[in-house]
This record gives structure tokens, C-alpha cells and sequence, in this order.
């Protein structure tokens, strides 16, 4: 697949709406910042999610679980679970999904790499389904490597005021700073949406931390991830923070 015709089918998405972060939800809760890059015949187990610290959402939590498998070099899987918890309700599963990731080049000259990413989630509590669509960007400069997501989030519905399509990103920056330890910078947050510019509950961003390491040669590899987020803007009314983990298994079978 060409660069270009990739990237321009990306952007027709894009401009139907088929892209996004949780919107009903703060920013970052069981979202991840996605690579573009595609591993071949990786199979991967993926747990992560979040939860709010402080203010008069304490408590609030979402978790995904994510089972992963790479086609090949350019489009790989997954079956995806989301879990709900809510102060004062009980936890639950909230949404099963699809999605796939397609690795689709790199911009000349930039030597920034492209991927595309689609889902479609089935919400199971009498709501809708939604479509989830994102650009994947990444770029490398000497250690340092930065990702950004570029997201948007259309509800399947005709209830009033529930079928606006939703706009965000999720971005990092890490540098290494020993053998399969990185360290960086995160953040998730929310941009507008086709109802009003002035919608969303605003933006988290702190530090994160990634370790990368093989217990034997037969295991796979194990890649764990933590980070506290600050809120910023509209989400400081509602939580002091955000204690965000992810934990993955990844292997070729």
C-alpha cells in the first residue's frame, strides 16, 4: 500500500467521524497512547487502565482487556473488553469491541511514521454501538521517541444529544534512561466536539514510566507501564489526578 493512498483514506475517516477518546468518560481512563507500528505474528495479551484520585470523582475506574494478534508487517487484530466502575455501582463490563491497526508509511522527509486505527464497539447496556477511528503518529529523534493520536468518536445513535461526534488525542514522549526503562511524559485529553467547541472534561497529563523485560527465552516478553496524571482545565473541578498502569504479554507462537 502506497503512503499516500493510505493516508488519504485515514483522513476520509477522519472526516466521517470514524475516529476518538472516550468521551463520556475523563480523558486517559482505559485508553492507551497507540504505536503505528505493527509486529508480525505477535500474538499479544493486553490489561491496562486507570483510576481517579481525589475530588468528587474518587473512585471512578476503567480498565480494558485487550487480545491482540499481528497479521503481518502492515494490519494486525484485536478483540477488545472494556470494564466500568462508577462511584457507588458495581463494576462491569461496559463494551466488547473489534478493532484493527494498519501500519501505512512514513512522510517523506519528516520521517514520521503513519498508521490508521478503527473499532467498532458494541456498548452492551441497551446503548449504542460506536465507531472509533485515530491517526497514529510517531517520530524518532536520536533516543527520544514522541507518539501522538489524533482522535474521534461517533456514537451509532438517533437519542438527542448523544450522536455528536467527539473529538481528542493521547500523546507521549519517552527517552530511555537504562536498559529497557524509559521514561516520559503523557497525556490524554479531550479537543471539541460537533456540538460545541467548549465540551469535554478537559485534559490529564504527568509523568510516565515503561519497563520492558524477558523472564526466559521461551516466555515472551512482559512490558509494564505506570503513570500519575494532573488534571488540567475543566477535569480539575471533578479529580485531584489520574493513577494510570498497563500491563502486556507478547509473544510469537
Amino acid at each position: 500500500m502506497q503512503f499516500r493512498t493510505g493516508l488519504a483514506a485515514t483522513a476520509l475517516a477522519i472526516g466521517l467521524g470514524w475516529a476518538a477518546a472516550a468521551a463520556a468518560d475523563p480523558p486517559g481512563l482505559g485508553n492507551a497512547v497507540y504505536s503505528p507500528y505493527v509486529k508480525s505474528g505477535i500474538t499479544e495479551v493486553e490489561v491496562r487502565g486507570g483510576r481517579l484520585t481525589g475530588g468528587p470523582e474518587t473512585g471512578a475506574s476503567g480498565a480494558v482487556i485487550e487480545f491482540e494478534q499481528g497479521l503481518n508487517d502492515r494490519l494486525s487484530l484485536a478483540l477488545v473488553g472494556e470494564i466500568e466502575d462508577a462511584p457507588g455501582e458495581r463494576r462491569r463490563l461496559d463494551a466488547v469491541g473489534l478493532e484493527a491497526v494498519a501500519y501505512l508509511g512514513q512522510v517523506p522527509k519528516l520521517g514520521i511514521d503513519v498508521g490508521g486505527y478503527l473499532e467498532y464497539e458494541q456498548r452492551i447496556h441497551a446503548e449504542s454501538g460506536v465507531l472509533e477511528g485515530k491517526i497514529l503518529l510517531a517520530r524518532q529523534i536520536g533516543p527520544v521517541e514522541t507518539r501522538l493520536n489524533l482522535i474521534a468518536f461517533q456514537p451509532l445513535t438517533n437519542k438527542p444529544g448523544e450522536g455528536a461526534t467527539q473529538f481528542g488525542y493521547a500523546a507521549e514522549t519517552t527517552l530511555p534512561v537504562r536498559d529497557k526503562l524509559r521514561l516520559g511524559v503523557q497525556a490524554f485529553g479531550d479537543l471539541a466536539s460537533t456540538r460545541s467547541f467548549d465540551e469535554g472534561p478537559g485534559h490529564f497529563v504527568g509523568p510516565m514510566a515503561r519497563w520492558e523485560f524477558r523472564p526466559s527465552r521461551t516466555a515472551g516478553e512482559i512490558e509494564l507501564e505506570a503513570a500519575f496524571l494532573f488534571p488540567v482545565g475543566a477535569t480539575r473541578r471533578a479529580t485531584d489526578g489520574q493513577l494510570r498502569f498497563e500491563a502486556e504479554w507478547e509473544k510469537r507462537f
